[in-house]
């Protein structure tokens, strides 16, 4: 190697060395850890040379390509779907991302089995309403097949200009066939907390996500249920991604008096701690029941756990996704950034449920629509018999729901009745403000209301 060459790269090494901390400076120089990368870097270097100076099409190999194109391959050694390298177009829309605001289709994706994962469907959203939910795969985008893709190589795909369309086909667990939907891109506005009463009695609180505004805004839901004289709370997080680990810590402070809330584990030494209750709880004693499902991640998981953990309420639902680390992001030169998993977290019984989830105290399944259901009620939309029932009457009887079912018969169209009571009354809030809850069709929540309701001493114990 040339003398020069040498200089250079011993004083690329000790900038390396000097920008560590102080026992990583030591770690390094213990066994040969500095000539060994060092010679790792030389190695680098001979290939980015070769390739700048041979490779036949020079427009394919200009640092602007090489370089992020080098960090994607160090990222993907680590086969660690949540540590992610952005470039700054994509930096910035994380960092609006946890603000509240974004545009796109308002699906949180993650890699799972090497492929895209719906971890969830954001409420409100064109895919809410297009019928995506959470654990569905992503096996192609507008024809293209995803096998191979990054995270961020989805999103590439995914999100663009506001009022234009992607279609993503999907891989659903149970359906023997891929689904396909086409849907139009829309602002994403967040409002993460929204709550009503239940029967009078009963607080129900929506978390959609756990973003920057969301303590603040849980904090005032809560105080505004208390003043109507609620005597137990529902919190529902189905479908919530997760978020910042600082507000499900904060919001789950809410509930607690005392004990641990979660605890992270990590290489370096700063990442291990403890997050403990603070003694400021806004609801400490009134019976709670928090809702999860498939789609509850992250966060989610941190405060459903500190919940079951502590014994403070009771989980209702189904197994949660099992999004069980901590990422710490960080701002690189030129605006790019990078998203790092420094740690793993632990619920306060020392459980990680890292790819493994939590598991409800009562297991409650969802209404599961299939792809037959999915074809039949696109052309039961087509036949506008909906409509026509919607636009006939004000309200129902079962006598004019059993005639409505027997005209579905007849047209070859073949859905549960919880469904098209759905149908009816989503048809029915069309021009309206869409009701926050549904007891005809949301089994799940039945279940926890009727469990506030009912002489089941035990549960209610266990939810106080």
């Amino acid at each position: 190697m040339k003398n020069r060459e040498r200089i250079v790269w011993i004083v690329v090494v000790c900038v390396l060395l000097i920008s560590t901390t102080a026992s990583g400076i030591s770690n390094w120089l213990q066994a040969g850890n500095t000539e060994k990368t060092y010679n790792q870097l030389r190695l680098f270097n001979e290939v980015f040379n070769l390739l700048r100076t041979e490779y036949y099409d020079e427009l394919k190999v200009q640092p602007e390509q090489l370089i992020p194109g080098a960090i994607d391959g160090m990222i993907g050694v680590l086969e660690d779907p949540h540590t992610s390298y952005f470039t700054k177009e994509y930096f910035d829309e994380l960092k609006t991302d946890t603000k509240g605001e974004f545009g796109g289709l308002g699906i949180v994706i993650g890699l799972r089995d090497k492929w895209i994962t719906v971890i969830s469907p954001i409420d409100d959203t064109p895919a809410q309403r297009a019928g995506v939910i959470a654990g569905d795969k992503i096996i192609e985008i507008d024809g293209v097949s995803t096998e191979g893709f990054t995270t961020m190589d989805a999103v590439k795909r995914l999100r663009g200009d506001v009022g234009t369309s992607v279609t993503i086909t999907i891989r659903r667990k149970a359906e023997t066939e891929p689904l396909e939907f086409t849907i139009t891109r829309g602002i994403i506005k967040l409002e993460t907390v929204k709550s009503t009463t239940i029967d009078d009695h009963i607080g129900y609180v929506r978390i959609s996500q756990f973003s920057e505004p969301t303590p603040e805004a849980m904090r005032n839901h809560m105080l505004e249920l208390k003043e109507k004289g609620i005597d137990s709370m529902i919190v529902d997080l189905r479908n919530n991604p997760g978020g910042l680990l600082s507000s499900a810590i904060e919001i789950t402070d809410m509930f607690l008096t005392e004990g641990s809330i979660v605890s992270t584990r990590g290489r370096d030494p700063q990442q291990n701690q403890v997050f403990m209750a603070t003694s400021r709880a806004v609801a400490p004693d009134i019976p709670l029941i928090i809702m999860v499902n498939e789609g509850s991640a992250s966060g989610s998981e941190i405060f459903a756990g500190a919940i079951k953990d502590n014994k403070r309420g009771i989980l209702i639902g189904q197994r949660t996704f099992g999004k069980g680390s901590v990422q710490t992001v960080r701002e690189l030169p030129e605006g790019a950034g990078i998203r790092i998993t420094t740690a793993i977290y632990y619920t306060p019984s020392g459980e990680s449920i890292h790819e493994k989830g939590i598991v409800p105290d009562e297991e409650v399944e969802g209404v599961e629509i299939t792809q037959a259901e999915m074809k039949a009620m696109e052309e039961l939309e087509k036949l506008g018999l909906i409509t026509e029932f919607v636009k006939n009457r004000e309200t129902y009887t079962d006598k004019d729901f059993d005639m409505l079912m027997q005209e579905l018969k007849a047209n070859n169209i073949e859905l549960k009745p919880i469904i098209v009571r759905k149908l009816i009354k989503n048809e029915q809030e069309r021009l309206e403000m869409p009701s926050l809850i549904d007891l005809d069709y949301d089994i799940q929540l039945r279940y926890a209301v009727d469990i506030f309701n009912s002489n089941n001493i035990v549960l209610k114990a266990r939810a106080s």
